[in-house]
């Protein structure tokens, strides 16, 4: 009897061991709280998560092997996973049918899609997928996170796809890529000089105005996002030429355009820009306006951009279309002067300076110059003539002529503070003439600069020309910045601070080491700039000298006095 009950209690120990194995085969549940580690070089492999529908996954995500797959189904192609549009065009959704909206519609969809085409190999006897849900849904992939750099369709490669297609049709066809919905006709239509950028219409994440909002929602009903439309438009005319056994056109695989290289500015500056009949040349000028007319060098503005969406950022319309001088809806109600000078947009001409002038060349003298006129929340007033000349042929300006600052002083002595160190000695004409190279190489800078005393304001940044007793004599700083500490106006700055904060704040923002406060050697801080005297201090200011420092808390920098 009690061999019995021995053998039915290992029976039912082998039965749980074997329900455990069929268990962990077929059901893994997702890993919880798992740090996430980016692949480094994707591989053409695809993240198959979809937490947009599923939510919080029960089994871990698919690790989808996307070119293992293009290779096996080299025959069949893409159309083999891919449903197919009218027109043969492919649409790169999976998979092909859902039934329903359903969670488990669209997990029935993919195992139906997946196991089924494997299933279907390996009855032909071909090389094969897995068919359990550990195989694909494996532990080890919770820790994996697949994510590609955005593939940017600059000018450089406009420009290749303009000539390469020229070559193969023997003439220009923009119709080839570019149209728009016709809200009218209710059907993508082409007409020449209406080409623009694909983000308009299917950028579905950006606020449009009235007649943008009714097209971006077509492309959302179609599910047509910039992700989508890209691929479809591109990959079936790439996959079109590939199959008339053109070698030479365009990439299929992920990792080909996804590269996460990325050309600069000035590697694009000798790339053609899209050719609209644009001018190279516009005189802005506004009907009723107050102000006068503005010269803008269109041309210019086209070879220091990345993309024409930098300005027109809902059409390529002129900005006045949609921006009236009080306002409508087309332009989200914000009015034309505002859309020109809109102090911390991107897209405004205002806005675009402000940031050109956060560059380390620039960053020098404008970190310390507010960027409004806190009265008029707006540029100061004082600049407007320099943009609103009302000069037709006023394009661009001069550069600052190197002789003109030759009559400076070439050295100056800063010593009215001079106690624990040797006095400062200032390289003034050394640092002029090299902000006046900076400023001759940079076009924005030549145009609003004009002159060298612009760039004296850099450092004089409280003088008035027209106030000066004596010309080409600014004040000094210590003719606004008190020595000692002003205890009933504590927002002065005293003359250490003002130095300091000039002098130190503009190396930090140039990065320039010597003087800066965040690459120094221990002990060199100061150093750099005014030698120590012999006898003086340890570095009072790093708290090396503790005693001294705590006797002195009230007045720390001038604690000793050489005898």
């Amino acid at each position: 009897m009690n061999r019995k009950l021995i053998y039915f209690l290992v029976s039912i120990a082998y039965l749980i061991l074997i329900a455990i194995g069929l268990y962990g085969v077929y059901t893994v549940e997702a890993t919880l709280h798992v740090k996430e580690t980016p692949v480094a070089e994707p591989q053409n492999k695809i993240s198959i998560a979809h937490t947009e529908i599923f939510g919080k996954l029960e089994r871990p995500q698919v690790i989808f092997d996307h070119g293992k797959h293009v290779e096996a189904m080299k025959a069949e192609g893409c159309a083999a996973c891919h449903p197919v549009k009218k027109d043969n065009v492919i649409s790169f959704d999976f998979p092909k049918k859902v039934k329903g909206k359903s969670k488990t519609d669209a997990m029935n969809a993919f195992h139906d899609e997946c196991i089924e085409c494997h299933k279907k190999q390996s009855s032909e006897n071909k090389k094969s997928g897995p068919v359990t849900c550990a195989d694909c849904h494996n532990k080890k992939n919770d820790k994996i996170k697949i994510k590609y750099p955005i593939a940017e369709f600059d000018f450089s490669y406009h420009d290749k796809h303009v000539r390469k297609l020229k070559e193969k049709i023997g003439k220009d066809d923009c119709g080839q890529c570019h149209h728009f919905y016709s809200l009218e006709e209710k059907k993508l239509v082409y007409k020449e000089g209406t080409e623009e950028s694909c983000y308009y219409c299917h950028d579905l994440n950006k606020k449009r105005g009235p007649e943008l909002t009714a097209i971006t929602k077509v492309s959302a009903e179609k599910g047509l996002t910039i992700k989508n439309a890209s691929h479809q438009q591109c990959l079936n005319c790439h996959l079109k030429y590939q199959k008339q056994g053109d070698k030479e056109t365009g990439p299929t695989e992920c990792i080909k355009c996804h590269t996460g290289k990325y050309k600069t500015v000035e590697e694009l500056s000798k790339v053609s820009r899209p050719d609209r009949k644009q001018k190279d040349r516009i005189f802005i000028s506004v009907e009723n306006s107050k102000m006068k007319g503005v010269p803008f060098d269109h041309k210019n503005h086209e070879m220091t951009s990345k993309t024409c969406r930098s300005c027109h950022h809902e059409t390529l319309k002129a900005c006045k279309e949609c921006h009236t001088l009080t306002g409508k809806p087309e332009g989200n109600g914000i009015n034309l002067a505002n859309a020109y000078h809109q102090v911390f947009s991107e897209h405004s001409c205002t806005g675009c300076h402000n940031k050109n002038k956060q560059t380390k060349e620039c960053a020098g003298c404008h970190y310390a110059i507010p960027v409004m006129d806190v009265d008029s929340l707006n540029p100061k007033k004082d600049t407007c003539n320099t943009c609103h000349s009302g000069q037709k042929e006023k394009y661009s300006a001069a550069p600052i002529p190197m002789s003109s600052v030759e009559k400076v002083k070439k050295e100056i002595e800063i010593k009215v503070l001079e106690n624990e160190y040797e006095p400062s000695k200032f390289p003034h004409l050394e640092v002029i003439k090299k902000l006046v190279k900076i400023s001759n190489d940079n076009k924005m800078a030549t145009y609003f600069h004009r002159n060298a005393k612009t760039l004296c304001e850099g450092c004089h940044h409280r003088s008035n020309i027209s106030a000066e007793a004596q010309q080409d004599t600014p004040p000094n700083c210590k003719n606004c910045h008190m020595v000692a500490y002003d205890r009933k106006n504590p927002n002065k700055t005293r003359l250490l601070s003002a130095y300091h904060r000039q002098c130190v704040g503009c190396h930090d923002q140039m990065q320039i080491k010597k003087g800066s406060s965040f690459n120094f050697e221990e002990g060199d801080r100061c150093g750099a700039c005014h030698k120590k005297k012999v006898g003086g201090p340890a570095e009072i200011i790093t708290m090396k000298n503790d005693r001294v420092v705590k006797q002195n808390t009230t007045n720390i920098i001038n604690v000793w006095h050489p005898e």
